[in-house]
């Protein structure tokens, strides 16, 4: 990496780390002398000279009348450095207080179309308690999803072992073995007693997150990170499971589940 490249990294831009390093070759040099040595037009010179005085790396002088223009000693670097880095000692522990304040606050992201969809997916592959709790219809999953990027989804959910918890519409069901329950499939469905007329959102439940998925006509998508909302809403979703009709014999089973939980 050359010092052109060096001095970027450090927070100049390209025609600061250019004008510096030209006065650092030149050790004196007038505003004219800068631009032929840099190819800049004088105006630019001039901005860029102002930038690099307001940082202390640039001196001006008067000399023959005419202003020039001397780099500092490049150890200001370092001294740079180190009140930074003092600066950084004191304000950590508030720039931390207020990252750790935010747990105690809910988090929504809004999302249009298959994007979110697909965002919603990557979470529950990432679901660190390799299980979530779903509410729906699997008819308005493979709308909003397609057949393809499902499967695709399910395969990889097999592979990483996270676990399904489903509460569903059985007139939204269909015939497709990755969407049954089982245990090959790591999956646990039951279903509403009762009809749902008209179609319906889909509600997800993992990792202190309600994420909700509606895009067919509405086409949105969101997630909510509240730990308040999630246990309201798990409380609600186990209420439903109990009296909602069993809808295979997996192993295991999610009473087993809740026991531990």
């Amino acid at each position: 990496m050359n010092c052109l490249e060096q001095l970027q990294k450090l927070g100049l831009n390209g025609r600061q780390a250019n004008v510096y390093l030209a006065l650092l070759q030149l050790g004196s040099a007038s505003a004219i002398e800068l631009a032929k040595a840099t190819g800049y037009k004088h105006p630019t010179v001039y901005d860029v000279l102002d930038s690099l005085k307001a940082r202390q790396l640039v001196s001006e002088s008067f000399a023959g009348g005419r202003k020039r223009f001397a780099a500092e000693d490049p150890v200001k670097w370092e001294e740079f450095e180190r009140e930074r880095q003092q600066t950084l000692d004191l304000l950590l522990p508030d720039l931390k207080s207020l990252y750790d304040a935010r747990e105690n606050r809910p988090r929504v992201r809004f999302y249009q179309g298959e994007a979110g969809v697909l965002e919603i997916h990557r979470q529950l592959l990432n679901a660190a308690d390799k299980q979530y709790f779903y509410f729906g219809s699997v008819r308005e999953m493979f709308q909003t999803t397609g057949a393809d990027k499902l499967e695709e989804y399910y395969r990889e959910r097999i592979r990483r072992g996270v676990r399904s918890y489903a509460i569903r519409v059985r007139s939204g069901e269909n015939g497709i073995d990755y969407m049954q329950p089982g245990e090959h499939n790591l999956r646990e469905v039951r279903y509403l007693p009762r009809p749902v007329s008209g179609e319906i959102a889909g509600l997800y439940l993992y990792d202190n997150t309600v994420a909700i998925v509606s895009a067919l006509k509405e086409n949105y998508s969101m997630t909510i990170e509240s730990r308040e909302l999630f246990s309201l809403l798990k409380t609600v979703w186990l209420c439903i499971w109990e009296i909602a009709e069993v809808g295979g014999s997996p192993e295991g089973g999610t009473r087993k589940n809740e026991e531990e939980q």
